[in-house]
């Protein structure tokens, strides 16, 4: 399936549910039968998404499906879990451990991401090499806040503290460093927008070399709008987004699409 297949296979979707929410004046949906006061410590999600949009850079330019499992203890504060996602044409694949705690707005996080797309030009034939030269995976540490309330309005920061972000000489750690806010813009319950900023840079520079683990240099590596909306297709309702990306530092934009199945 590529992405012209999968986007079609979108719009049909969003057509379909158009339509059925002109001729029915309620909706049964699956979530009603969801009792949030039970704990259920396992979870799963997959999306289906155009392409594969990463703090300003594009992953992957092929259509995939994105997946999540994760255990959450009773609190809900403590999560760990696994990422993946797989181009339907093959050529992007990824698989990443997290580790999460959030308390009161305040969320830490360490995340081991290993892209062994074919073609990378870093190691992707060892998965379970974790020597500092040789390593294709990165080890990125995230500390955010979201702001409580009706405004929940979110800064944050992430760097890369291990694996590959060594510069050219791969002689040491870059420490790239990537720094956002986001914030919702428009909220009717009909399609809600979201926006957000970020910027990139290295704690520890390589000499001569601008080149850091974001772009070509230290700068605004990410601008973006979010649309999104809860699409009902017979007794299902599917989320929706529709991401546009600016990237000032790299001089390029770009597009995503993607519908969460459950």
């Amino acid at each position: 399936m590529n992405r012209s297949v999968l986007c079609l296979f979108i719009a049909s979707v969003i057509g379909y549910a158009a339509l059925a929410q002109t001729n029915e004046t309620y909706v049964h949906s699956p979530l009603e039968d969801y009792n949030a006061d039970v704990y259920h410590p396992i979870s799963l999600d997959v999306t289906l998404k155009s392409s594969h949009l990463w703090r300003g850079l594009e992953v992957s330019s092929s259509a995939l499906a994105a997946m999540q499992t994760a255990y959450t203890d009773r609190s809900g504060q403590f999560t760990m879990g696994v990422w993946a996602g797989a181009a339907f044409n093959g050529k992007f694949k990824e698989f990443d451990y997290f580790l999460s705690y959030t308390y009161k707005g305040f969320n830490v996080a360490v995340w081991d991401i290993y892209n062994f797309s074919p073609g990378a030009s870093y190691n992707i034939d060892d998965a379970f090499n974790y020597k500092a030269r040789e390593t294709g995976h990165f080890i990125d540490v995230q500390v955010n806040y979201t702001l409580q309330g009706n405004y929940p309005f979110q800064i944050g920061w992430a760097t890369v503290v291990y694996g590959r972000d060594r510069g050219t000489d791969n002689r040491r750690n870059l420490y790239s460093t990537y720094v956002w806010t986001e914030m919702p813009i428009w909220r009717d319950g009909f399609v809600d927008l979201d926006g957000g900023i970020a910027g990139a840079f290295a704690l520890k520079k390589q000499s001569g070399v601008k080149d850091i683990f974001y772009g070509k240099r230290a700068g605004i590596v990410n601008v973006n709008l979010t649309a999104s909306k809860n699409v009902v297709l017979g007794n299902y309702v599917l989320p929706v987004s529709l991401t546009t990306m600016w990237n000032p530092v790299n001089n390029y934009t770009n597009v995503m699409l993607a519908v969460k199945i459950f």
